[in-house]
């Protein structure tokens, strides 16, 4: 049977058959994960190996990735590196998940078949940070902000400082009645 990366096929065959494959693929074949990539160049590359273990259909899956997300406190691009190993539990339906043992992730399969790619974008996705930052003391820690309406660039701390505070005169105004 050839298994392409895009292609779905039934968890039992997959299985039975012991399948295995490395793959490539493109960041941008990623439905979930392209959504938060600036540009969406880059590919994953990885093998996948389907087994029987315990009772359970099991995917083991090695992913590294170097996506590029967009640091929110710069706003300027950075990449990301991906190194992922996981044992996947592909199951279908909800009482079977429970039934997994410790130490292997579950996957919900649709219609009993899953596709390399399914498994590979769910695991970048998990792998990307809800809030990409440069690391403390990188490149963006340091850098200053223009705020709108001024000339002078401002430390980033300084930033952060100017809360408003919109109902700041409302007390006062409550005091004179």
């Amino acid at each position: 049977m050839s298994l392409g990366w895009s292609r779905r096929a039934p968890v039992d065959t997959l299985v039975g058959t012991e399948t295995a494959m490395d793959f490539s693929i493109p960041l941008s074949a990623l439905p979930r994960v392209s959504h938060e990539l600036r540009p969406k160049d880059g590919e994953a590359k990885g093998h996948i190996r389907f087994s029987r273990q315990l009772g359970h259909a099991v995917a083991d899956l090695e992913v590294k990735a170097q996506p590029e997300v967009v640091c929110q406190r710069c706003m300027q691009p950075m990449r990301w590196p991906v190194d992922v190993k996981s044992r996947i539990a592909l199951v279908s339906d909800y009482d079977a998940a429970d039934r997994v043992p410790e130490g292997l992730e579950i996957f919900l399969v649709e219609a009993d078949s899953v596709s390399v790619r399914d498994l590979v974008d769910e695991e970048v996705m998990l792998a990307l940070p809800n809030v990409p930052r440069h690391a403390e003391g990188s490149e963006c820690a340091g850098r200053v902000m223009k705020l709108p309406g001024q000339e002078a660039e401002v430390p980033e701390e300084a930033t952060a400082a100017q809360v408003q505070k919109p109902f700041a005169q409302l007390g006062e105004l409550l005091k004179r009645k």
